[in-house]
């Protein structure tokens, strides 16, 4: 009696879309490889399957099925490896050829519905193979190419082009019908998810909130899940926070599409939040955010020892209290704490200062800059200095240019002279013109260089205006409702106009502004004195 080989069939798609869903299965390669296997009188073994994993970008290495076709080969469980086609086994041209290789080499045919049996009895099979599996990752990569082209040209239409909508999106029908007759999907705003996303960014940008801390606020309220249906990370926050859809921007590769209907946040928000991310991570020297805002005091991150110059900490101490009925209490008092008051035997340092002394001397000071900018006029306090600076800086580009174009035609008029030398027709000899013609020159260079630094200086000056103004803007707003703003909020705003404090034993405290609030401030005429106060009790 004749023993029938024994058969593994390996069935692959690359995308999970195209299983059957109401079998869960790939029914065009296995109704094929079955009835090849009954043609050839062989029987099926075992069956593998591969839903939705890519034979040009995953490796072999990576990928399950194989990796367990190869274990059931080396145990001698089949004699025929059989796929629909060959590009099945994968199409990455120096990879796939060897997995062949080794399935022959282990005495396993390799057969394909469409293409036969897999041979490598000569250097030609061997060639044949390698150019098989070469031509199938082309065919991957210019489709590839075409989708991505074809998914640049829909974002750059401004459409949706496939994927999940982000939080505070939905997906719902467009009306635009598809060249195979489908009516397409579209990004519409979620009503019911919008205003989540606007107090996310209230919370990050303004209260001070990390990424952990937001989880926490999502997490309590249940109901609220990301867009893949799960509850909120610390990743899913990060990603969202990044997001240019939220300002109405969609993008693919290197497409982005301006949308107004999908515009959620608004462009000043959006940039802070941008800013604040990159500040909070721990190698940005200039933060001028909170890492956290938790905590009762005022300060983070900002308030420096005034003796030995290291940054203070958070801290609370025990203090007890009478009240009129002679019963003692005990309680916990937030203060600021010098860890070299603590660690340094005989250190001038003092190891704590109270938190609500110098947080309130700190508010009052921040009160007067306050009522200073709500009573100067947003012109006068950066407009008029920036016209000063520009009017200066032309002034010197003009005259940069105006010497610089005399000695060019000083240059040019040497030039003309050395032909005349040449020629025998000017009083000037060469031993005479050499040194004007290179002294000129390097006055050209220099002048050049000169003006390039006019230039330069301008470009930032101008730069500098816009960043400034929108600084003092958003100073403004801080101005008119710090006092009935959060504690978080208060932080947010000390941290972002206060780059330093330093208290020093008795309670002498020096604040140092940040470069935009102290442009301010001296464009205000708010006295310097005032930055350096003794603490009242």
């Amino acid at each position: 009696m004749e023993i029938k080989k024994r058969v593994c069939c390996l069935y692959r798609v690359s995308k999970a879309v195209q299983v059957d869903k109401t079998t869960d299965d790939i029914p065009l390669q296995k109704q094929a490889c079955h009835e090849f296997v009954e043609q050839q009188g062989w029987e099926i073994a075992n069956e593998f399957y591969e839903k939705g994993v890519s034979g040009f970008k995953v490796s072999s290495t990576k990928r399950d099925a194989i990796i367990e076709i190869q274990r059931e080969a080396a145990l001698g469980n089949f004699d025929i490896l059989l796929v629909f086609m060959f590009d099945r086994l994968g199409r990455k041209e120096d990879e796939t050829p060897f997995v062949v290789e080794w399935f022959i080499r282990h005495k396993i045919e390799v057969w394909s519905v469409k293409e036969g049996e897999q041979r490598l009895d000569s250097h030609v099979d061997k060639l044949l193979n390698y150019i098989r599996y070469w031509q199938a990752s082309g065919e991957s990569i210019k489709t590839s190419e075409r989708i991505k082209t074809r998914i640049a040209q829909i974002v750059q239409e401004g459409h949706y082009a496939g994927g999940p909508a982000p939080f505070g999106y939905c997906l719902k029908p467009s009306g635009r019908i598809s060249t195979k007759g489908n009516e397409t999907l579209d990004f519409f705003v979620d009503d019911e998810t919008v205003d989540m996303v606007k107090t996310i960014f209230n919370l990050y940008v303004n209260e001070g909130y990390g990424s952990i801390r937001l989880v926490r606020y999502l997490h309590e309220r249940g109901s609220v899940k990301s867009s893949n249906g799960k509850p909120f990370s610390p990743r899913n926050v990060s990603q969202l926070l990044q997001n240019e859809m939220y300002i109405g921007y969609i993008r693919f590769g290197d497409t982005r599409t301006y949308v107004p209907r999908l515009k959620i946040i608004d462009d000043d928000t959006f940039q802070r939040a941008q800013e604040i991310r990159q500040m909070r991570r721990e190698n940005c020297a200039a933060r001028s955010v909170p890492m956290t805002t938790r905590g009762s005091t005022l300060l983070s991150g900002n308030i420096f020892c005034g003796h030995c110059g290291r940054k203070m900490r958070a801290d609370k101490y025990n203090a007890k209290s009478i009240n009129k009925n002679g019963e003692l209490s005990h309680y916990r008092v937030p203060a600021y704490a010098c860890t070299a008051g603590y660690s340094r035997a005989g250190s001038t340092c003092q190891q704590r200062y109270s938190a609500m002394r110098i947080d309130t001397a700190v508010r009052s000071v921040l009160q007067r800059v306050f009522e200073q900018i709500r009573e100067t006029p947003p012109a006068d306090c950066w407009e008029k200095q920036y016209k000063r600076t520009l009017s200066d800086i032309n002034s010197k580009i003009k005259n940069a240019t105006r010497i610089l174009d005399k000695l060019n035609k000083d240059l040019k008029k040497y030039n003309d002279e050395v032909i005349k030398v040449l020629s025998g027709d000017s009083d000037f000899t060469a031993k005479t013109l050499d040194p004007l013609i290179r002294n000129t020159e390097n006055k050209i260079a220099n002048q050049f260089t000169e003006l390039e630094h006019f230039k330069s200086e301008l470009t930032e000056s101008d730069a500098l205006y816009k960043k400034t103004k929108e600084e003092h803007i958003r100073i403004r707003s801080w101005s008119e409702r710090f006092n009935e703003s959060s504690l978080d909020a208060q932080k947010m705003v000390a941290s972002s106009l206060i780059s330093a404090v330093r208290i020093r034993r008795g309670y002498l405290m020096e604040i140092d502004f940040n470069i935009s609030v102290k442009e301010f401030v001296e464009s205000a005429s708010f006295a310097e004195e005032n930055l350096n106060v003794a603490v009242g009790d």
